[in-house]
């Protein structure tokens, strides 16, 4: 039997952009509950003059965000999600409906821990001060390698493959 074949990359963004959209809904009703005046700052609080210009958005301390609480808690959901989901059943909702499934390197499902790091760094990075968005950025933008795997993929033993049909 031939290993599995490696998923394009395009399916992977697919599967990306589609879970955000539950995950999205779920911190908008979180965001809600812990921040009632979330909803109440302007577009003029949120500028990029204010935050420093584009560096500053880029190499920022997220607690210096007064939400900084709730940014936590989401990366907390996000990460929950992703950590069962791909233990339990090596799929995402988006993975599951863009045909691809997550396994170690040699092919088997993965393990707990396997499944924690990969989501951990893969949702929590971006909490790092300074340098989590850059880092985030770099962890999605290696998936333009070769070997099609992204930093949170080789930190944590793992492969993203074409799922065998249903």
């Amino acid at each position: 039997m031939t290993d599995p074949a490696v998923a394009a990359r395009r399916y992977r963004l697919l599967a990306m952009l589609i879970d955000c959209v539950p995950l999205f809904f779920v911190n908008l009703a979180l965001g809600s509950l812990l921040n009632p005046q979330w909803f109440n700052t302007t577009v003029g609080d949120a500028s990029l003059s204010s935050s420093g210009g584009l560096l500053g958005v880029l190499f920022v301390n997220p607690f210096q965000d007064p939400y900084w609480f709730s940014d936590q808690v989401f990366a907390a959901v996000a990460g929950l999600y992703f950590w069962t989901c791909h233990f339990r059943w090596g799929q995402t909702l988006g993975k599951k409906l863009c045909r691809i499934k997550v396994v170690t390197t040699d092919g088997n499902p993965l393990t707990s821990r396997q499944s924690a790091l990969r989501a951990v760094f893969y949702c929590g990075v971006i909490m790092i001060p300074y340098v989590g968005v850059p880092l985030a950025l770099a962890d999605q933008l290696m998936i333009a390698g070769s070997e099609r795997r992204c930093l949170h993929d080789i930190l944590a033993g793992t492969v993203v493959i074409k799922a065998p049909r249903w």
